[in-house]
Order: structure tokens, then C-alpha cells, then sequence
């Protein structure tokens, strides 16, 4: 598809997880189609070793980025005990909170819970009560989820697990994605998990992300090789845990 006329690209990207290594290499692929904007579905930092890196090139290259709970944790990190937190989870969020600039923490306190942009809209999680960043993960959530969509197609990650979910009816169904392009249908609702670029957790640890042509009803799950070794000796240098880092290398 690399080489064909007449296509122009939204990428979408989440849960990139303050891995680096991970977004370059989804950065070079998007680079080789006609993607014409970039957005960021949050969850930039969390669990990964370089927060602001990380927050520093969704600034320089998204047109639009919503919210993450991973994002709202940093806004909370003074004011939560860090004991009440998995250190899985505590640990990566400090290393946030010490190491963003004041400028990129003032621009993701920006960041709004949804976005919208050619008749689509994207979200974290589900667009069901999106503070509460609710996981899109079960056909009782989709109900929920499709009822406050109002759009016909919308993007969310937050799960880490690439899926296609339709409206079919009063219920919904659940398709996984594989490599191959998919037209959307023209008369069903549908909601794209792009899966995680830096921490994917469904048992293939290659980065993810989706390219859609809003023109042409065109989506396509991406996945991309990295350097996971080099990856998992920058978690070890910033003193994370050790999990954390196997993790990536596992798809889980």
C-alpha cells in the first residue's frame, strides 16, 4: 500500500508507554505511507523508562492527542499516597513526574478526554463516561460505548489489545484484526482499538498502531518489529521494575 496513489492517512497511536524504541519504529513505518496527520490516543507515559521523550515527540508530531489515565496519574502523583499504587504502576509514574518539563506537563493538562477530526472521533477508553476511562472490553461495554457514539467510526486503545467492535443491532461483536486493509461498513457503527505501540498485550510484542483513510472508509492494523533488547536495557538504567521490562518482550 506503501506505493499506492490516492490514499491519505490519519495514524492513530496509544499506550505508547514511555517506550521510545518502540514509537521510532512506528514513527519510520508511518513515514513510508501517505499519512498526512498523526494522532495520540494518551497513555504516552507510564510503565517505560522515557516519559518525556516519549511526551515530547507526541507534541512535535500529533495534530491531536486526548487524555490517558496513565496521564491523569501524573496530575495525581502528589496527592496519592505512592503506597496505594503497585510499584508496577508507581514507579514508572514517578519517574514521570520527576522527569517532565513544566512545559509538556502544562500541554497535557490540555489534552481533553475525546477529539475529533474527519467525522471521527477518539478517546483513551471507552466514550462511555470517558473520565472514568472505562476498558471497551466486553459486549455490555460496547453497548454502552456505541450509545454515546455518535459518529460512525471511533478510535481507542487503552486495553492494549487490537480489536474491531460493530453495532449489530442492540448488541455488539468483537473481530481481530490481522494485517489485511478492511472497508468499513456503511451501515454499522464501528470502534478500532489500535492496540499499543509500547507495551502490547496480546501475546505478540511487535508495536501496533492503525493508518485510516477517512475518504476510502480504509483501516489497517500495523504491526512493527523493534529493538526490544535495546528497549529493555534503557527500563533497567532507570531503575524500573524488572517486570515491567520482561513484559515487552513477552506481548503481555
Amino acid at each position: 500500500m506503501t506505493d499506492m496513489p490516492g490514499y491519505s492517512f490519519i495514524a492513530v497511536l496509544s499506550d505508547i508507554h514511555g517506550n521510545i524504541d518502540a514509537l521510532d519504529a512506528v514513527q519510520a513505518d508511518a513515514s513510508r505511507f501517505p499519512v498526512r496527520e498523526m494522532v495520540c490516543l494518551g497513555d504516552i507515559v507510564g510503565y517505560g523508562p522515557e516519559p518525556a521523550e516519549c511526551v515530547q515527540r507526541v507534541m512535535d508530531n500529533c495534530s491531536r492527542c486526548v487524555l490517558g489515565n496513565h496521564e491523569a496519574m501524573v496530575f495525581l502523583c502528589l496527592q496519592i499516597p505512592s503506597e496505594e499504587w503497585a510499584v508496577e504502576v508507581q514507579h514508572p509514574i514517578q519517574l514521570a513526574c520527576d522527569t517532565l518539563s513544566t512545559e509538556q506537563v502544562a500541554w497535557l493538562k490540555k489534552q481533553r478526554l475525546t477529539a475529533r477530526s474527519s467525522g471521527v472521533v477518539f478517546c483513551h477508553g471507552s466514550l462511555h463516561d470517558p473520565q472514568e476511562f472505562n476498558y471497551l472490553d466486553s459486549d455490555d461495554e460496547a453497548v454502552l460505548h456505541f450509545a454515546a457514539q455518535k459518529s460512525q467510526v471511533s478510535f481507542h486503545g487503552h486495553t492494549h489489545i487490537p480489536a474491531i467492535w460493530q453495532k449489530t443491532g442492540r448488541s455488539a461483536e468483537c473481530f481481530s484484526p490481522d494485517d489485511k486493509p478492511v472497508k468499513l461498513s456503511s451501515s454499522k457503527k464501528t470502534a478500532i482499538n489500535c492496540g499499543s505501540v509500547g507495551q502490547p498485550r496480546d501475546g505478540d510484542p511487535r508495536a501496533c498502531y492503525v493508518l485510516y483513510d477517512p475518504a476510502q472508509k480504509i483501516f489497517l492494523h500495523r504491526r512493527v518489529p523493534y529493538d526490544i533488547e535495546r528497549a529493555q536495557k534503557r527500563f533497567k538504567k532507570a531503575g524500573l521494575p524488572a517486570d515491567n521490562a520482561a513484559r515487552i518482550s513477552r506481548g503481555e
